[in-house]
This record gives C-alpha cells, sequence and structure tokens, in this order.
C-alpha cells in the first residue's frame, strides 16, 4: 500500500528558529524541514517547476496529483482555484482516476461536511485541485458518514475545528476531540485493500499566511504524532509512505506569503530510496506511484497526456 500525503504550504527551510518554528518545534518525522539533518530518507523538491516566480497552489497541486508539469502550457503560476485548463489537466490525468481504471484500489482520504458537499455540487469551479482529484474518478467526495464509519479522515485530524464548521452536538459521535496518534495508526484500515491512499492537510498555509505562531506549533505537532502512529502500523517491507507539499510557506513566518524555498518529499518504507532518486521536481511524484504499483499502462498514458499538452 502506498500512503501520499499533501502537506499545503510547507518548504524545506533554513536552521533558524526565529522565522522558522519547524527549527522551534519539531521533534520528530518533520525535523529536516527545520533545518536538521533529516531522520527518514528525502529528496530536495522544485516547487517551482523551472518557472520564475513563487510557486503557487493551482498549479503545484495539479502537478503533484497529475503528474504533468502546467506551467510550460499556462506560463504562469496560478493561485487559488484551478483554471479551466488546470481543470482539464486533472479531469484527464487524476492519479486516482487513471489507477482506478487499471483495477487499483485508491481512495481519497479526506471526509466533507454537508456544507462543503454542497458547495462542490453548486459551486464546482470554486473548489480546490485536491478535490477535484477524487471528483475526477466520477465517484463521489467521503462524508460525515463514512467518517462515522471509520472510512476515512478529517482534515483537522483532532476534529477541533470539525466541531465549529458542522455545528455538531456534544453527544454526536465526531464530537470528541481524535488523537492524531491513534488517526495516524488507524488510517490504514480505513481501507484496508487500498493500492493506494491520499490524504490533504492544508492547515499549515493557513497558519503559514497567518504568519501563526501557536498555530504553526499546534499543526506540527499534531501532524508529527499523526505521522508516528502511522509509522507504527505500517510495515515498511510492503508500504511506502510518501509525503511532499506544493509550495514554500509556513517555513518562513517572517513573511505571509509563500517562498521560493523547494520542498522536501519524504519516504518511508518499501523502496523509498529508490522511489526518491528520480524525485526532483513536484511532477516527478506520480509516476514513481505508478511505477511502484506496476501499473505500465498509467505510465503510458501519462507520458501521452504529456506530450498531446505539451503541444497544443
Amino acid at each position: 500500500m502506498i500512503f501520499y500525503v499533501f502537506l499545503d504550504g510547507v518548504g524545506l527551510g533554513k536552521k533558524d528558529p526565529d522565522k522558522n518554528p519547524f527549527s522551534r518545534f519539531s521533534e520528530g518525522f518533520l525535523k529536516a524541514l527545520g533545518g536538521y539533518p533529516s531522520s527518514v530518507p528525502m529528496a530536495v523538491t522544485d516547487a517551482n517547476m523551472g518557472m520564475p516566480g513563487l510557486p503557487q497552489s493551482a498549479t503545484g497541486q495539479t502537478a503533484i496529483w497529475t503528474g504533468i508539469n502546467p506551467l510550460p502550457r499556462l506560463e504562469r503560476h496560478v493561485s487559488g482555484f484551478p483554471t479551466i485548463t488546470l481543470r482539464k489537466m486533472i479531469f484527464e490525468a487524476s492519479v486516482l482516476k487513471l489507477l482506478s481504471e487499471e483495477g487499483k484500489e485508491v481512495h481519497f482520504s479526506n471526509c466533507y461536511t454537508d456544507g462543503y458537499l454542497e458547495h462542490s455540487q453548486n459551486k464546482p469551479k470554486l473548489v480546490s485541485a485536491s478535490t477535484l482529484v477524487q471528483i475526477a474518478t466520477g465517484k463521489p467526495l467521503k462524508s460525515m458518514e463514512d467518517l462515522r464509519n471509520g472510512k476515512g479522515l478529517y482534515m483537522d485530524l483532532t476534529h477541533e475545528i470539525l466541531r465549529e464548521v458542522a455545528k455538531l452536538s456534544p453527544d454526536d459521535p465526531l464530537f470528541e476531540r481524535k488523537n492524531p496518534y491513534e488517526q495516524g495508526k488507524s488510517w490504514k484500515s480505513t481501507a484496508p485493500n487500498a493500492d493506494l491512499l491520499l490524504f490533504e492537510y492544508f492547515l499549515t498555509d493557513k497558519a503559514g499566511h497567518a504568519m501563526d505562531w501557536d498555530f504553526a506549533k499546534k499543526c506540527i505537532a499534531d501532524l508529527e504524532e499523526f505521522f508516528r502512529g502511522l509509522l507504527d502500523a505500517l510495515n515498511p517491507a510492503q508500504d511506502l509512505l510518501l509525503v511532499t507539499s506544493d509550495h514554500g510557506n509556513l517555513e518562513d513566518l517572517s513573511t505571509k506569503v509563500h517562498t521560493s524555498n523547494p520542498v522536501a518529499t519524504l519516504a518511508y518504507g518499501k523502496n523509498a530510496e529508490r522511489v526518491l532518486s528520480h524525485i526532483h521536481s513536484l511532477p516527478d511524484i506520480v509516476p514513481q506511484i505508478y511505477s511502484e504499483l506496476d501499473c505500465n499502462n498509467s505510465l503510458s498514458r501519462l507520458d501521452r497526456f504529456r506530450n498531446d499538452w505539451l503541444k497544443v
């Protein structure tokens, strides 16, 4: 099984506790983001993808979820929600779509509130690239019912934010504060036969834009507990964990905008070193997933999609 975790807005920063919260707070899996030696294999990964300017969410996430570099076509970094062109790329080359069409069991593990599911239906152009990667499969996004049934995760890991946005009553089982360690440890059980599980955590980007040290400290603590639980649960001889980001932000709280820092792609488990040796830029990650899952058809289709988009 491959676990693919996307952390929004997390670059590879310098060792500077005055600017970098990872330098000040990280004690585990993410310590390399604070400028310390990595305790897990890591590849320095180009988030600019060969284009000058600050990396942005829509283009970076499209590359992360499809394996296509959209910048030669767009000639600019795109923030916010995907453009029509980016949406077409995702609907054509979503990693979940291609793998499911090759017979693999794949899951976007994030569960959504009823309000967001309604929003995604009514305003489909105002959803993120990460949400589109699942919508592209033609299968529904996971709901609160899926969360109650143990079939997914909520983005804040502890449900403290979920209580507010979903207006949960204290007698709702989802109201109880969740332990990030247990969330990581149980992630595999949400879909025990899956070939690929994806999870998005975007609070890191919010903390970075807010320049909020307390928020950053909580995000880092929750994530490191989550990864500690996940590493305790996975079998490194059979499972592979991949973690990356779309651009820098949280690693430098002296500014509220994105940074030009590279991002780290972290890997642990089966063939981690081999996989990382092929990752230099964001579009390099998805092809490695196809290779690890022996999905040659998906690799061939991706090559054709890349060539077609460059020709148009």
